[in-house]
């Protein structure tokens, strides 16, 4: 749920994302690839959405450089390479993906029905690599 409000939050600059962006990338490596499928589409859409919202912010004034910078790195995010690493690469959309209701899965692991969890197809494992790959991006 939290993930979610950062999420919707960060849509617009509401977060005033300039100045929480360590924190915002710092909360993005520790939630990379984990969770479920929707959990997995949140984060990746966290990225895209502070990215956009640098691109499209009045404070602070980026220099045309780093505007080019900063839109490369909004489509090379887009880029199924990206969903991927995210673990996301099986969905046609991460923004539906995002807000889709994972309520049966974490109902059965709250009552102690573990099968979601051994046997969930819908997990991806993410590596080292791929962990170094995504915050070299982000940084």
């Amino acid at each position: 749920i939290l993930a979610r409000y950062l999420l919707m939050l960060s849509f617009n600059n509401c977060l005033d994302v300039a100045r929480h962006l360590p924190y915002l990338f710092h909360v993005v490596s520790f939630l990379v690839c984990s969770g479920s499928l929707s959990m997995r589409a949140s984060t990746h859409g966290l990225v895209i959405n502070i990215i956009h919202s640098l691109c499209t912010c009045t404070k602070p004034s980026f220099s045309e450089e780093t505007q080019r910078v900063l839109r490369l790195s909004l489509d090379e995010f887009s880029l199924p390479k990206f969903y991927l690493l995210f673990g996301i690469s099986k969905v046609k959309s991460a923004a539906v993906t995002a807000f889709r209701s994972s309520y049966r899965h974490a109902n059965d692991r709250w009552f102690g029905n573990d099968r979601f969890a051994a046997t969930n197809p819908d997990r991806e494992r993410l590596s080292l690599p791929s962990l170094e790959v995504i915050t070299d991006a982000l940084l």
